[in-house]
């Protein structure tokens, strides 16, 4: 067992076999998330239709992540300047891992991002993090239209 207070963190890009952890993480984080801002029903359809695993497959090759002891604990996606699914398994979390992926994204260019409005949590990361709200929209969340803000970090 690893003691999430003392351990060693590296940060890369992530490979093909970084796929079930990821898998696991992502889907994991989705529905801590989403699974309460969404119908069992949508919550299902997320599943059945392994979003997580379109998702890998459209992006794993411009994902980093965080990895502790060979085990992803923290992926972030960072493409085209938008920064998407910043992600930290739960008991890794409050150790700056989100922090550091976040910052390494920004550093090769994420300037924007998207955040659910009742993820609270997470925009105030994001704000301590020196990012700022700078729009609202609706973003569709498999098939769920749910109110985002767009944030950016100069």
């Amino acid at each position: 067992m690893i003691d999430p207070l003392n351990f060693d963190c590296l940060f890369r890009p992530a490979v093909d076999s970084d796929h079930d952890d990821l898998h696991r993480l992502l889907s994991s984080c989705w529905m801590e998330t989403y699974g309460r801002q969404v119908s069992p029903k949508i919550a299902g359809r997320f599943i059945d239709e392994d979003c997580v695993g379109e998702h890998l497959r459209l992006f794993l090759n411009s994902m980093q992540v965080a990895v502790v002891d060979g085990r992803v604990v923290g992926a972030i996606n960072q493409s085209d300047g938008c920064i998407t699914a910043l992600n930290v398994a739960k008991e890794f979390r409050h150790n700056r891992i989100g922090f550091s992926l976040l910052h390494n994204a920004h550093m090769s260019g994420g300037c924007q991002l998207l955040v659910g409005v009742f993820n609270v949590p997470a925009i105030r990361f994001y704000e301590r993090c020196g990012w700022k709200k700078a729009g609202q929209f609706f973003e569709d969340i498999c098939g769920v239209e749910l109110s985002v803000f767009l944030m950016v970090r100069e």
